[in-house]
């Protein structure tokens, strides 16, 4: 299966702020590149999800667990 795709769906299921419909195909699409960056570059994935969640998204809507919980997807 596709990577990108993969990634984009492990998005889909975090959701942290409750996209629906045909929006949440495409809500979380930005940020599929850059995770794939950061695993292949060995960086800290959870950092990255912390920041586009609260400083990209805007604010915490999700637990640290339900954060923690998406990069078992990846």
């Amino acid at each position: 299966m596709d990577i990108n795709y993969e990634i984009n769906e492990a998005l889909k299921s975090w959701n942290p702020i409750g996209v629906k419909g045909v929006d949440l195909e495409i809500g979380y699409v930005r940020y599929v590149d850059e995770i794939i960056d950061c695993v292949r570059n060995k960086n800290n994935l959870l950092n990255l999800i912390e920041d586009i969640e609260g400083n990209r998204i805007g604010f915490f809507y999700t637990s640290s667990e339900d954060r923690k919980l998406v990069l078992i997807k990846f």
